[in-house]
């Protein structure tokens, strides 16, 4: 049984009519008499007398029809208490750092507008920090690098995928390559991110079969940047945390491409706030990528 079911059984006793109550949910009248078959088949009683003027309940269909519009009310009910809930109360969220660039200010900016008297916090710390925001309740919804293992119960969606660059110090001998192996940047000294991409770059160090000389363990992309710029070393980080003017350094593909995803994580039991935000920052990334 489904409420859609329920709402055809509503219109047909309102209108008598099976072409009528098709006409009144938009759907064909073929629709309406398979949904009403099989209702009356899950049920095992008849709930109609159908004639030549039209159609009827019968008695225990009258009985039905009147649970039915009980069961419609409070579902109804509901859905308006959800969508206000969804329009207020108060949302933490926890974002690695590599994704707080440029990928989520306008995801932030478009809740904001879209959902005005929702209270907003936002809280920037590595993965296994956000993640432990997230099991802890301390967090409703956070970013999260793909690859890392989440706590159980935990959903995910995936907010954007972009490519690993290297960076490098503008006129270093590996900036003229198209694209550059991490076994090139293994030989120099590595300025590490932090901020939510350790564990994939460590990754592809391995799958490079190399080991990184890891001079500087730095969290913020701009301290990277500024560390490289002055030939402190060479760094590995995601193109959506690149900022678009970055002086003093020059970003080149790894050799073979390497790309992260950053999902969207929420709790088994999401607040409805936080199911809004999902549902808005993907469909704002998906409607940014479209232009």
């Amino acid at each position: 049984m489904t409420f859609t079911q329920l709402r055809i059984l509503q219109a047909v006793a309102r209108t008598g009519n099976m072409t009528r109550a098709a006409d009144e949910l938009g759907i064909t009248q073929s629709a309406v008499s398979h949904a009403l078959r099989t209702l009356e088949s899950e049920l095992g009683v008849a709930l109609l007398v159908r004639g030549n003027l039209g159609v009827s309940l019968t008695a225990t269909g009258r009985a039905v029809c009147r649970r039915a519009t009980l069961i419609l009310t409070q579902v109804e009910a509901l859905e308006q208490e959800v969508a206000g809930v969804r329009e207020r109360g108060s949302l933490r969220v926890g974002v690695i750092p590599s994704a707080n660039v440029r990928l989520l200010p306008p995801i932030l900016r478009r809740f904001g507008e879209t959902c005005p008297r929702v209270r907003l916090t936002v809280m920037e710390g590595s993965d296994d920090e956000v993640l432990g925001w997230l099991e802890t309740g301390a967090a409703d919804i956070v970013t999260v690098s793909a690859g890392i293992p989440l706590p159980a119960g935990t959903t995910t969606r995936t907010l954007a995928t972009d490519r690993m660059l290297a960076i490098l110090p503008s006129g270093h001998d590996l900036a003229v390559r198209a694209a550059v192996p991490m076994a090139e940047l293994a030989r120099r000294p590595f300025v590490m991110s932090t901020g939510g991409c350790e564990p994939l770059i460590t990754k592809l160090a391995q799958t490079a079969e190399v080991s990184l000389r890891c001079h500087y363990r730095v969290r913020d992309v701009n301290s990277i940047l500024a560390m490289v710029a002055e030939g402190l070393g060479v760094s590995v980080i995601p193109e959506l945390s690149l900022p678009a003017h970055a002086p003093g350094v020059h970003a080149v593909p790894l050799d073979p491409p390497a790309e992260r995803r950053v999902l969207l994580a929420l709790p088994a039991d999401p607040l409805p706030t936080a199911g809004a935000f999902a549902d808005l920052a993907v469909a704002s990334r998906s409607a940014s990528l479209a232009r």
